[in-house]
Order: C-alpha cells, then structure tokens, then sequence
C-alpha cells in the first residue's frame, strides 16, 4: 500500500488516482532512459488486472499467483481475488480465487509466499491459506487481536514460521490515518503472533524477504529512501542502500540475488553490497512486486497502477 498524507490522514477514495498520477510522471520523466533499452526482453503481457499490488511465482504449478486488491487498500469489502498466470505469461484464470466464492474471504490480498504445497496470502489484519492446485481456503490467521492494520508483505522464516510487516494505518470514516510506528510481526509454526519490532524507523515497512546468506532480512520501505535490513532481537532496523525512493517488494533467491521494485525510477534493481543497481527499466510502469522463476530464468512483474502484469527475461548479476 502506498499512503499519500493529506493534514491528519490519507483520502482513500483519492490513493489510487495518486499512485496513477505518480506513476505519470515516472513515466515522463524516465521516457528517455526507456527509449535506450534495457538488457532484458519483455515477453508477454496480461492487462486487466485490478490493482495487483503482489505475486508469487510456484514451481510446483508452473504458475504465478497474482493478489488483486481491486478496490482500495485497507478495506475490508470482500471483493479481493487472486489471478493465476501460466509460467509462459499466458492468463489461466482472473478469478482462481475470489472473496465471497467457494467459502473464500479475500478483502484486499497483498504480499504472499508458497510454502509447500500452501499459498499463504496476507489479507489487510489476517494471513490466509489456500490450495495452490484447487484455490480451496485452508486456515486463517486472524492478526487483528495483536493489532494488525494494515498488513504488506509477507517472508518465510527459517523456523517455519513467518513474518510480516505492518504499515500501521488505520481505516476509518473513508481515510486513511497512521496510528502508530511500522511493526513486522512474527507467526510461529504453531500460528502464535507476537510482534517482532515496533519502531519510528519503520516508516510504511513494504517488502520483506529472508537473506540467508547474511542472515538478516531485507526490508524495502515505501516511504523513506534507504533499503534496510534488520535481525530478529535488534530493535531497529539499519540502513543498507540508498534508493531513488519508494521501494516496494523485495525477492531474495537461492543464488543469492536481491531483487526490489522501485516506483521512483520504475525499475527492478538488485541489492549489491551498499548499491541497488537497476536491472530492468526504467519501465513504463511503475513496479509493485517481483518473482522469478529460476528454471527459464523469466520474473513475472506486476503494475497496481497499471493493472498489469509483464513477464520478462533474466539474467543474474
């Protein structure tokens, strides 16, 4: 999610048209970098989508999983679904799973993860489980009694667990208000919640993945500049890399690529050290998340503003 601040709170019938008219004058402003090309090649599109703002990509399916809000953020109004697109960036299915069909909940799906044979989605204050095959719901873990109000992305921790992060706006009266500083929380094996941090540090915390091999996880804010990282006990995150700005989902992969989206230059770059080097883009749109599949070396990116979803190629840094 994406807050735009206007006195004590944020317009929610107004945040997309923001984000679009952001996104706008990314694309302006980046037209001339884009005309140069970038190293990688685009190679399938699917338009239609309504407000993607995450996806997952599942070796086990061949298939990437696309969280539409569709609608604005943060609300509980049932009419969330998840998109499934083919390995090849052909459309399956819009509405392989959709809130209010088939015992489902959805409000507004954000970030996900697929651990096993288990699509595991956050859902504004809850993380849900469905059946990457069927799309049948299969557990729900309601964050809303340790005070989850807007929940994001979503990592998979090395004790089975997870984490997630918490952009702390509160819904009310038709905006959009921060109640409090960002927290990541953490839900063990055994669905026990605890919140794992809480600090003025975390402004709007975005994505969030595991790096393994510097033990620590990425953390990429929305609306402050630096990627940061942070270890279970510190009780602050610390900065890594400066950005251009508005850092939005991170993917951390097994050859040890650190993959985030950036709206504010419209690129998928890669965390190198103490640098974010862009990789694909400047894109003519402004990029929520990212997924890779690694066999065909292709990463799915999908556009909240342009409700899209572009399949490219990928070579690793």
């Amino acid at each position: 999610m994406r807050p735009r601040r206007n006195g004590t709170g944020i317009a929610a019938d107004g945040l997309r048209h923001a984000w679009i008219a952001a996104a706008a004058l990314a694309a302006v402003s980046c037209a001339a970098a884009a005309a140069r090309g970038s190293p990688q090649r685009r190679l399938a599109v699917v338009e239609g989508l309504s407000a993607p703002e995450a996806l997952v990509f599942d070796p086990r399916h061949d298939a990437y999983f696309v969280s539409n809000v569709n609608g604005d953020p943060g609300v509980k109004d049932g009419n969330g679904f998840i998109s499934r697109i083919r390995a090849d960036g052909t459309l399956d299915s819009l509405h392989f799973i959709q809130g209010g069909r088939g015992g489902v909940t959805l409000n507004g799906p954000m970030g996900s993860r697929v651990r096993g044979d288990t699509l595991w989605v956050l859902d504004v204050d809850a993380l849900r489980a469905f059946d990457p095959g069927t799309g049948k719901p299969l557990a729900t873990i309601d964050l809303a009694p340790a005070g989850a109000l807007f929940l994001n992305d979503l990592a998979l921790a090395p004790d089975g667990g997870f984490y997630a992060t918490d952009m702390q706006l509160r819904v009310a009266g038709g905006r959009m208000t921060p109640a409090g500083p960002g927290r990541i929380y953490h839900i063990g094996r055994d669905h026990r919640i605890s919140i794992a941090i809480e600090s003025s540090a975390l402004s709007a915390p975005d994505g969030i993945d595991w790096d393994p091999r510097a033990q620590r996880y990425i953390v990429a804010p929305f609306s402050t500049e630096p990627v940061m990282s942070w270890r279970p006990g510190d009780k602050a995150p610390r900065n890594v890399a400066p950005s251009k700005g508005r850092t939005d989902g991170v993917e951390v992969e097994k050859d040890g690529s650190i993959l985030i989206t950036v709206w504010n230059d419209s690129t998928i770059s890669t965390l190198e050290g103490t640098r974010l080097v862009p990789r694909i883009g400047p894109l003519r749109m402004t990029p929520a998340d990212v997924s890779l599949d690694a066999r065909r070396h292709h990463v799915g990116i999908v556009s909240m503003e342009a409700n899209r979803f572009e399949l490219w190629t990928w070579t690793a840094p």
